[in-house]
C-alpha cells in the first residue's frame, strides 16, 4: 500500500505540529513542510532532520500528494496558488479569510482540488447539521452563542463560531451580517430575533463552544469541548486522504463525512 505524502504550511505552529506527530498513526508520511524563514532553523530542529523544513513552497509541492495548510490568511492563498500551479491537492484549516480570499480559493477549485474547513473536527461538523433543526423547532427562542480558546488565537470570533451562527441564521431564513451582535456593552438590551456572539481568549483553551437558546421557562445548551489538538490533526489528516481521490472542486467537512 503507498502512503500518502503529505506537506504542511506552517509547520512549526501548533496544528502544524500536531499533524506531524499525528501522521505516523495515521498512516501518512509528512515529506516536509514550509515555514517562515526566519523559524526554518528552528523548525527544522524541531521536526528532526527526516522531515524538509523549507522557506519557500516549490522546494517542496512536487514532492508531496496533498499540501496541508495551517499557516496564515495570506499565506493559504498563496500556497493554494502555487498548489494549482503544480496540479497537487490542497487542504486548509485557516479561519479568518476575507471575502476575497475565499473567492480566490473558490475559483481555484474550478480547476483544482480544494477543500476548504474552518474547523477540522467531525464532532463540529456533526453539531452544525443538527443545529438548524433545533433552532426552527424552538423558533423564537433567544439564541446565544459562546467560544473561549487560548490566548494565542487571533481571530474573534472563531471560524467556528461563524460556522455555527451562519447555520442558525440560514435555518432562521436571516442575514447573520444583519442578526449578529458581537458582545455587549452598556445599555444594550437583548433585540428579537438576534444572534449573541461572544468571544473568551485565556490558557491553552484547544476550543469550546457553546449555543445556548433560551425563553422565560427553560434553556437548551449545545455543547462541544476539544479536549487537544489531536482531533483537528485528525480531521486534516482524514481531509488529506479523501481529496486526493476526489475531482475539481471546493470541498467541506459536510463532503468528507458524506463521502
Amino acid at each position: 500500500m503507498v502512503t500518502l505524502r503529505l506537506g504542511i504550511g506552517g509547520i512549526g505552529g501548533r496544528m502544524g505540529r500536531e499533524i506531524v506527530a499525528a501522521a505516523g498513526n495515521a498512516g501518512v508520511t509528512v515529506v516536509g513542510g514550509v515555514e517562515r524563514a526566519e523559524l526554518v532553523g528552528e523548525t527544522q530542529r524541531a521536526v528532526g532532520a527526516d522531515i524538509r523544513v523549507v522557506e519557500g513552497l516549490a522546494d517542496l509541492v512536487t514532492d508531496v500528494d496533498v499540501f496541508v495548510d495551517f499557516s496564515t490568511a495570506a499565506g493559504t492563498i498563496a500556497h493554494a496558488q502555487g498548489c494549482a500551479e503544480a496540479r497537487t491537492p490542497f487542504v486548509s484549516g485557516v479561519t479568518g479569510l476575507a471575502g476575497e480570499q475565499m473567492a480566490a480559493l473558490e475559483a481555484l477549485a474550478q480547476t483544482h482540488q480544494i477543500f476548504y474547513a474552518r474547523n477540522m473536527s467531525l464532532g463540529i461538523s456533526a453539531l452544525v447539521s443538527i443545529v438548524p433543526a433545533i433552532v426552527r423547532a424552538l423558533d423564537g427562542y433567544d439564541l446565544e452563542i459562546v467560544e473561549m480558546h487560548h490566548r494565542h488565537k487571533r481571530d474573534a470570533p472563531s471560524g467556528t463560531a461563524l460556522v455555527l451562527a451562519e447555520a442558525i441564521a440560514a435555518a432562521l431564513g436571516t442575514n447573520l451580517s444583519e442578526t449578529a451582535s458581537y458582545g455587549r456593552e452598556g445599555i444594550a438590551p437583548r433585540i428579537p430575533g438576534e444572534i449573541g456572539i461572544h468571544a473568551i481568549r485565556g490558557g491553552g483553551n484547544a476550543g469550546e463552544h457553546t449555543i445556548i437558546l433560551a425563553n422565560e421557562g427553560e434553556e437548551i445548551r449545545l455543547a462541544h469541548r476539544a479536549l487537544n489538538r489531536r482531533t483537528f490533526a485528525m480531521g486534516a489528516i482524514r481531509a488529506a486522504q479523501f481529496i486526493v481521490n476526489q475531482p475539481f472542486g471546493l470541498y467541506t467537512m459536510n463532503d468528507l463525512i458524506a463521502g
